[in-house]
């Protein structure tokens, strides 16, 4: 059973992801780009809106809803605008959302990095007619579109981080399917931060409550010393614990960098078969694009993996998301 349908896809796309991957010892012989998604993948954001200055002279403003960035977001940024990351990754975001909000999102995720990224795509990159530009309609994100515009990559060397199977569909193979953020994510992080906090109250403190507290002003100061992330790939971190989605995609990248086919590595089941390892004694058949992140001992797998990779970097794994407004 192969991921989708793919009678439908280019041939030639076909041909470079049937080709198996094969490791390299450098990854600065292969370059990698990196596509990222923004809502419901890097962050979550609520019906909830606010007036915000978008041009430059600040003399026109825009209504933009409320940004909650994902946790470990902060560690994400920081990996990936690292030093040594960057001599063999370079960074874009490509979002469905109107240009003032992506920029808005941006703003709040990646702060003072954002210069960095190679690109910033927005909706006004998806080719759609003016009806279907102003209304909420299904998008495709075209990689082919990117190639021709970066020709020194391709479907060798591209990943696309995204919520969303749809947008993916052209190249499947070249896609992690995140679970999404949202409302339900969010309040999970917090139920668990709000019993962190419980548990490291002192006796005089018992009758505080921490109910109206928001998620990214408890989160700021959780962190996790380096020894944590030399733990074994296969210990059991707690499943009720904060969303690892974003460390998880860190411990991905962090062997992606030593394949030369990015394509053929996630069609052969990269993903589930490496994460399972030493795990559930593997899991043969795992089809990348489905459900990966609903197997808690893959996702972490996958993180542990992440928090290894911080931890060479000298790179805290910071729980916490940005301040919001």
């Amino acid at each position: 059973m192969e991921k989708r349908n793919s009678r439908s896809l280019d041939p030639l796309y076909k041909t470079i992801a049937l080709t198996p991957s094969s490791f390299i010892s450098k990854p600065t012989a292969n370059r990698k780009l990196l596509v990222l998604d923004l809502n419901g993948t890097l962050v979550f954001r609520p019906k909830k809106y606010v007036k915000t200055s978008f041009a430059h002279d600040g003399a026109s403003s825009a209504r933009v809803r409320v940004v909650h960035p994902r946790t470990y977001m902060t560690p994400f940024r920081e990996y990936l605008f690292h030093p040594q990351t960057k001599k063999w990754l370079d960074t874009m975001v490509w979002s469905s959302a109107q240009p003032h909000s992506v920029n808005d999102m941006i703003q709040h995720s990646f702060c003072d990095h954002q210069g960095e990224l190679k690109a910033v795509w927005a909706r006004d990159t998806l080719d759609l007619d003016p009806v279907a530009y102003n209304k909420k309609s299904a998008t495709i994100k075209d990689l082919t579109k990117l190639w021709k515009a970066f020709p020194s990559h391709s479907a060798k060397s591209t990943l696309l981080v995204d919520d969303s199977t749809q947008k993916a569909r052209l190249q499947p193979w070249n896609h992690i399917f995140v679970k999404e953020y949202g409302q339900a994510e969010r309040r999970s992080d917090l139920d668990y931060l709000r019993k962190q906090n419980v548990s490291q109250e002192s006796p005089g403190d018992k009758g505080n409550d921490h109910h109206d507290l928001d998620v990214s002003d408890l989160l700021g100061n959780m962190t996790l010393t380096p020894s944590v992330a030399k733990t074994s790939l296969a210990s059991q971190f707690s499943s009720t614990g904060f969303d690892s989605i974003l460390l998880a995609v860190i411990g991905i990248l962090d062997v992606l960098k030593h394949q030369d086919n990015v394509s053929g590595w996630l069609r052969s089941g990269g993903i589930v078969l490496c994460g399972a390892e030493g795990v559930m004694g593997g899991v043969g058949g795992g089809i990348i694009g489905d459900r990966w992140f609903d197997t808690v001992h893959i996702v972490e797998w996958w993180a542990n993996r992440g928090r290894a990779a911080l931890a060479e970097l000298n790179i805290e794994v910071v729980a916490g998301a940005l301040t919001n407004r």
